[in-house]
């Protein structure tokens, strides 16, 4: 629930600032800390990998005092009921998700919520470009960030908080599953207990933060200009909104989007049977590792070769390309794969990867229905039993489910029409590396 009025919070204070939610209610973002900040290469996602290093720290000599100022910014906000959609669970009334460590819930009510009051806390921005623009850096400290081409850096110049302790209380149902997606296709097809939850989030809990970004050319620190875009997902990739502003996406603009990326895909047909044959082979050992596989993808991005000190899958991958006399357009191609499989949620590329040709042959179908008019059906028998059930669901989404995983949905940075054309475009790349059956 944290994460859910984090974001219920951001989107009401939108209009004051470029604020990010805080997911997590136990991460302690400070004023000042580092944060690298990635926009992935095919997809509207910006991921925030927060470090434990501060800004001070990043210079030779730090002797800077920084000021800061903190004003009350919101006053008694209270959740009059809980944010969600129609109930994708087919349940009287809507429901949150919570996300309080392992553990994940969705409420059918929120009762006995205390209201909030909300604090900001900002450096004073002008007078610490002053002092340290020019300074040098900690040699040490930046090699030790590790900021790839594909990343930039940046630090918290603000940070939003609650005064007091806050309550929530209310009746929910309870569920194992780790996604959203598992989440809500479960809610449809089974029925779940319902029990009641309270918890409480201390004060001057982190509910959200903002970022400056920094230079670090030519040994020295340079604080940009504040530029009020950083957000939780491209607006500019989103051509409809609701009348509140929320982006939303219709099963029409995600078959368009997949046709457009799919032809990128097609030289993975054209790659010869060999070579297909050992890149599968090799892929399935990399998807062991999911951070060998988000390495793999970041090498890619920035235009390397590889690393000396990456994991042994990573190199044998880049090695197998480098030795195969692949095109230029295969090798865009396969790192189009790459990325869809790392942006995947769970273990879900693994499945995908190692599923057998029959369950990609109807997943591949789904696919040619959901691009040809935006309606598909489900299968009469669903492949692999439960492990991609939901999968087979989220292909044959209609864009009334679409509306409701999107009230549901907790990474916004990944909304649920992403979600489906990532999916899409993993199956029709995989589809195209099956051994031809031609006679």
């Amino acid at each position: 629930m944290f994460a859910a009025t984090a974001k219920a919070l951001v989107k009401s204070l939108g209009a004051q600032g470029d604020l990010i939610y805080n997911g997590n209610a136990n991460e302690r973002i400070e004023m000042l800390t580092l944060v690298k900040v990635r926009q992935r290469t095919f997809w509207p996602i910006i991921t925030y990998s927060i470090t434990n290093q501060s800004l001070l720290e990043l210079l030779e000599e730090a002797d800077v005092s920084p000021e800061y100022s903190v004003d009350v910014l919101m006053e008694d906000f209270k959740i009059l009921k809980a944010v969600g959609g129609r109930g994708a669970a087919e349940a009287k009334g809507p429901y949150v998700r919570l996300d309080l460590g392992n553990v994940q819930l969705s409420m059918d009510t929120m009762d006995k919520v205390s209201s909030i009051t909300l604090k900001k806390k900002t450096v004073d921005v002008d007078k610490l470009r002053t002092r340290c623009n020019d300074k040098k850096l900690n040699k040490k400290i930046l090699d030790m960030l590790k900021v790839r081409e594909t990343e930039k850096l940046a630090f918290v110049d603000q940070t939003v908080y609650n005064t007091i302790p806050v309550n929530f209380s209310g009746k929910c149902k309870h569920d194992g599953c780790i996604s959203v997606c598992k989440m809500f296709f479960k809610f449809r097809v089974s029925g779940v207990k319902k029990q009641e939850m309270s918890f409480t989030v201390p004060e001057e809990s982190i509910f959200a933060y903002s970022l400056m970004q920094i230079t670090t050319e030519d040994g020295t620190l340079g604080i940009m200009p504040k530029i009020k875009e950083v957000r939780q997902y491209n607006p500019g990739w989103w051509s409809i909104s609701t009348d509140e502003g929320k982006p939303c996406q219709t099963l029409q603009e995600v078959a368009k989007e997949i046709q457009l990326k799919e032809q990128l895909l097609q030289p993975l047909a054209d790659l010869p049977e060999s070579t297909r044959h050992d890149l599968q082979e090799t892929l399935q050992e990399l998807l062991k590792d999911r951070c060998a596989l988000a390495l793999l993808e970041e090498i890619w991005d920035q235009g390397s070769t590889g690393e000396s000190d990456c994991p042994q899958s990573v190199s044998s991958f880049m090695e197998l390309l480098k030795t195969s006399n692949t095109s230029t357009s295969q090798k865009d191609a396969v790192h189009l794969l790459i990325s869809a499989l790392d942006t995947l949620p769970d273990d879900l590329p693994e499945l995908l990867t190692s599923c057998s040709p029959e369950t990609l042959r109807v997943l591949n179908q789904l696919v040619d229905r959901l691009k040809g008019d935006g309606q598909t059906k489900l299968p009469e028998s669903l492949p692999q039993g439960e492990e991609l059930r939901w999968v087979v669901e989220l292909l044959c989404s209609t864009n009334q489910m679409l509306e409701d995983l999107s009230d549901q949905w907790d990474r916004p940075e990944f909304p649920p029409g992403v979600m489906l054309e990532v999916l899409s475009l993993v199956v029709r790349g995989l589809s195209l590396m099956q051994p031809r059956t031609d006679s």
